[in-house]
């Protein structure tokens, strides 16, 4: 239903294919190179089999953006979902309008996810998760200082904070900011988090 109901919508998406298991997934991406790619539940007798193939795909095609189609938004679900490299986060039961602007949103370059998601993710940060943004071959993007503030920004810390933790100016604090937005072209210190949380290093 959901691939009839965007294929309709030619104006604004093209519809490559809608398949149903991680082998067939791997070979349509493979093939068609999409831009984006919605990844649901997959009935394949493992427990978050999406997660799985969508650390595949960020292996297999750094080019495709990856939206994870969820049952529900529980917290560690959606903080799973970004970890796993998701760009957005969409739960199966919100409308059809606010599914496809988030597939136009992470089209776009943009990180995806509701205001009830966002405050999941920020909560499960607090318990001590920690991500290091790296690109699609693992390498670091950001310096050791700018790691260190991401992880703080991530843990919810004020600019004021960050420098009392660090030892440096609050000038220090909103160029190294402004370095690392630059780097990853983002302008938000929500998107910051949920990038470094869909382009980490696990450990």
């Amino acid at each position: 239903m959901m691939c009839r109901a965007l294929a309709q919508r030619r104006q604004h998406f093209k519809v490559v294919a809608c398949v149903h298991t991680q082998e067939e997934v791997l070979k349509q991406v493979s093939e068609h190179h999409p831009q984006v790619a919605l990844i649901g539940p997959l009935d394949e007798g493992s427990d978050y089999a999406e997660f799985k193939i969508i650390r595949k795909l960020r292996a297999l095609d750094a080019a495709t953006r990856v939206i994870a189609l969820l049952e529900c938004s529980d917290s560690r679900l959606v903080f799973d979902a970004f970890s796993a490299g998701a760009k957005g986060v969409v739960c199966l039961t919100h409308s059809f309008e606010s599914m496809c602007k988030a597939i136009k949103c992470v089209h776009a370059g943009q990180i995806w996810a509701d205001s009830g998601q966002l405050q999941g993710v920020f909560e499960t940060l607090a318990e001590g998760k920690t991500a290091r943004v790296v690109n699609a071959k693992g390498m670091p993007l950001l310096t050791k200082r700018e790691e260190q503030i991401t992880q703080l920004v991530a843990e919810g810390l004020p600019n004021n904070e960050i420098c009392a933790n660090l030892g440096v100016s609050t000038h220090t604090v909103k160029n190294h900011l402004f370095r690392i937005y630059e780097k990853l072209g983002i302008s938000s210190r929500v998107e910051l988090v949920l990038y470094a949380l869909s382009n980490h290093e696990e450990r």
